[in-house]
């Protein structure tokens, strides 16, 4: 279901929900660029999509609320695709969902659904059915420890383990920060127990959001947001380490003057060289009246990996064109990346000039140096709403 190829074109399916629409592209893997291939309203705001990875079915995790509002309405949806050419065809079933959810995977046995909520941070196990339909809420007995604000729940490749990604909040208005930590838990069959936290200084100054593991099933790269580094960690007999083996910074360079910088989304590239970070930019303090953001990084780092000893270097950053890339993904051959500019902004360029950015999907073609170079920049003008997620299925 994921691609579709010939003797002419390569062809990938790639969705992108705004607001509660979820939309069908088909991406053109040589020419870099997008055409539009229907759509599909789930009635609340999408926040996350995963698909199954041998049935032609995806999962959403949906919700009323958004960044700063806790919403009152919560749901995990089951849909199908159709299996020739990827289209969104019907919802199979939906369960209620007791707060927010921020993301969701399918671990590695294909019984179950692991979901992760941010306020408050918590996290929740739905059976699946043969079918592929979602069934009955596994009951956990777990301590969630030290840090807080849940972005990310994965499997680790042997399926043993469950990482938790905590992001924690830096100190504002007179409150102190609050911490974040990489929480892991050993797993079985649904149930989750919970072993230690990888949490330096107490999750002081450690913003863990978003994880990738690498194709030799022994490296972890972390995307720490409110500090925007990447950490390299491993994964040893079977367990993962709690020595950070390196942090490097997601930016090229020096944060400007009023700007606040957060890193977001990981992907490792699918020949294992390298590792992609996408970096947003924000008003450090909202006091003016247009919201005009100054020129920060709302960037695609490009990171190559040591193949000897899993370090990495960055070796590009490129600019989006757009404001706060949210998410952003990698089709299955590593050609084609797609990043997702989430909001509609102002924002000063270098030379101090103001532009309208609207929330769009900026494409760039892969070279075999790992480094990008854009082929195409779809706008979506006087769209409200936000481009909360995107990806290749």
């Amino acid at each position: 279901m994921t691609n579709k190829q010939n003797s002419k074109t390569h062809i990938s399916n790639f969705y992108a929900a705004i607001g509660d629409r979820l939309i069908h592209f088909n991406a053109n893997i040589d020419t870099g660029k997008l055409k539009q291939n229907g759509s599909l309203r789930f009635g609340l705001n999408i926040q996350y999509v995963w698909s199954h990875p041998n049935l032609g079915i995806i999962y959403l995790a949906l919700s009323n609320g958004s960044p700063g509002n806790k919403g009152t309405e919560h749901k995990l949806c089951a849909c199908n695709l159709n299996a020739k050419d990827g289209t969104i065809e019907d919802i199979i079933n939906s369960v209620t969902l007791p707060y927010r959810p921020l993301h969701l995977s399918i671990d590695h046995q294909k019984k179950h659904a692991l979901v992760a909520y941010n306020n408050p941070c918590f996290i929740s196990v739905h059976q699946l059915e043969s079918s592929g339909a979602i069934s009955s809420l596994i009951k956990q007995d777990i301590n969630l420890d030290e840090g807080i604000f849940g972005h990310q729940i994965m499997a680790t490749p042997d399926g043993k383990e469950v990482l938790f990604a905590c992001r924690g909040f830096d100190a504002l208005d007179g409150q102190p920060e609050q911490p974040g930590a990489l929480k892991v838990f050993d797993y079985e069959d649904g149930k989750l127990s919970f072993k230690h936290s990888i949490a330096p200084n107490c999750g002081i100054g450690f913003g863990a959001r978003h994880l990738d593991f690498h194709q030799n099933k022994n490296w972890v790269y972390l995307a720490v947001e409110r500090q925007s580094e990447i950490h390299f960690l491993r994964i040893c007999e079977n367990a993962t380490n709690k020595i950070i083996e390196q942090k490097v910074s997601t930016l090229s360079q020096d944060v400007q003057p009023g700007v606040r910088q957060a890193a977001s989304a990981i992907h490792i590239h699918p020949n294992g060289n390298f590792v992609y970070v996408s970096n947003r930019a924000y008003l450090a303090e909202k006091c003016s009246p247009e919201q005009i953001l100054p020129d920060g990084e709302d960037s695609i780092a490009v990171f190559k990996i040591n193949k000897e000893t899993g370090r990495v270097n960055l070796i590009d950053s490129v600019d989006t064109n757009g404001s706060l890339p949210r998410t952003f993904s990698i089709d299955p051959s590593g050609r084609l990346l797609i990043a997702a500019n989430s909001e509609p902004a102002r924002k000063k360029n270098k030379l101090g000039q103001v532009r309208d950015l609207p929330v769009s999907l900026s494409l760039f073609k892969i070279g075999g140096d790992g480094k990008l170079e854009q082929s195409e920049n779809l706008a979506f003008l006087n769209e409200d709403q936000l481009l909360f997620w995107a990806g290749f299925l």
